[in-house]
């Protein structure tokens, strides 16, 4: 770790000049959205209030090494250690896999007092309580696997991403972009950018996101950095705060980026896509993580496509393939409303027709479908294609037995 860990400091240090907190992960209003607010919250109610009980006997069966449990958990730990797999993706794969088969193994059989402190804690709800037990065993798993195999996953991280280039592709562009003026990144004149100060403020929660190890803590800290960018832009002219969109948003963060030289924006991106359970990837958590994934793709094709700035659909960002713009009927008053989404490579429409039923509030996506237009005449796509990789097409969110016929324009 130490070798390659100096191997790609060096690298970094010849392209960029950096602060040490942007290497730390190597070392181990607008108010914020209720959910970000509530994502810390329910963390502090789990580890403080209703099941704070079950908690600390799961951490104390883990800590007996004469148990199931932990024998399980350490045995896990050694052989991912020991495995030759070099893909961090596969390893995080494996790594979520196990946590979730040992949520359900405490859920279903227990071990030693587990569902007596289950029910002795149930027997203290009010008519209008719950157990979270997947919320609570989420958070113990992230203490007890995550955090053991972090420094390996990041050792396998930098390994990979420096042989396929793409360390030293995202930080030949942060250069790059070093010398660029906001409005060459896309940030449109009518928004005054945060100020100094907030910039400031939004960098420390990038810090914090770069110095736990924990996905979820990561995202929370993720989720304060966009919140603290909402909070701190205004319209020119007016000195009024404006509600971003996916097309002003973006640009903002690819900035941000760039002012603090995240040269591991990426891996901290596929960190927390790897780690995190897929239930907190379908509101902002999803929407805003997939708004980091999609500036790193910008920055990384920054200098090659720079030329197309602006140009496609007055689109803010050099690649266009970073959000996708789609159009959603209004059945009731027959008008077409568009909605952008920022995507990340590989964004397949089933992900994408999540984060946008939740954007528009559809309470009913099941019966909802992501479909292609060309020349008006409409195609249902598959679940596992990428709508990104399609050209010369418009793309509709509508109900799937929905009878429209579509304008012939393509405007």
């Amino acid at each position: 770790l130490l070798n390659t860990a100096k191997k790609y400091y060096e690298y970094i240090k010849y392209y960029v000049t950096i602060s040490p907190s942007n290497l730390i992960f190597i070392k181990n209003s607008f108010t914020a959205p209720p959910r970000v607010q509530a994502l810390s919250k329910n963390r502090d109610h789990r580890l403080n209030g209703t099941g704070a009980a079950i908690r600390t006997y799961a951490l104390q069966l883990a800590a007996d090494k004469t148990t199931t449990f932990s024998q399980n958990i350490d045995n896990f730990i050694q052989c991912t250690r020991e495995s030759k797999e070099a893909m961090p993706h596969v390893v995080m794969r494996n790594m979520r896999q196990f946590m979730s088969g040992m949520k359900n193994y405490l859920v279903k059989h227990g071990e030693r007092g587990f569902e007596s402190e289950v029910e002795n804690e149930r027997s203290k709800l009010r008519p209008n309580e719950f157990l979270n037990l997947d919320a609570i065993l989420e958070d113990v798993m992230m203490g007890l696997v995550v955090r053991p195999l972090r420094e390996h996953v990041c050792r396998l991280f930098i390994e990979h991403y420096f042989a396929t280039g793409a360390l030293q592709t995202l930080a030949e562009n942060i250069q790059h972009a070093q010398g660029k003026t906001i409005h060459d990144l896309g940030v449109q004149s009518k928004i005054v950018p945060p100020s100094e100060e907030s910039l400031d403020r939004i960098l420390k929660y990038i810090e914090r996101l770069q110095r736990t190890d924990s996905p979820l803590e990561k995202l929370e800290h993720l989720l304060a950095a966009i919140s603290a960018i909402f909070n701190s832009v205004k319209q020119a002219n007016l000195g009024r705060h404006v509600t971003l969109g996916a097309d002003d948003l973006l640009p903002l963060v690819i900035w941000v980026l760039v002012r603090g030289k995240v040269v591991d924006a990426e891996i901290e991106a596929e960190y927390m896509w790897g780690l995190l359970h897929t239930s907190l990837l379908s509101g902002e958590g999803g929407y805003y993580l997939t708004t980091l994934s999609s500036a790193v793709h910008v920055l990384k094709t920054f200098k090659s496509k720079q030329s197309t700035m602006s140009t496609l659909n007055g689109c803010g960002t050099p690649d266009c393939s970073s959000v996708l713009r789609i159009l959603v009927p209004d059945e009731l008053h027959g008008s077409l409303n568009t909605r952008t989404l920022p995507v990340r490579p590989n964004m397949n429409t089933r992900e994408i027709c999540r984060i946008l039923a939740h954007k528009i509030r559809c309470t009913n996506p099941q019966d909802y479908g992501l479909f292609k237009l060309v020349h008006g005449e409409e195609t249902l796509l598959g679940d596992h294609e990428c709508p990104q990789e399609l050209s010369h097409c418009l793309f509709a969110y509508k109900r799937i037995d929905a009878k429209i016929a579509w304008p012939k324009t393509s405007s």
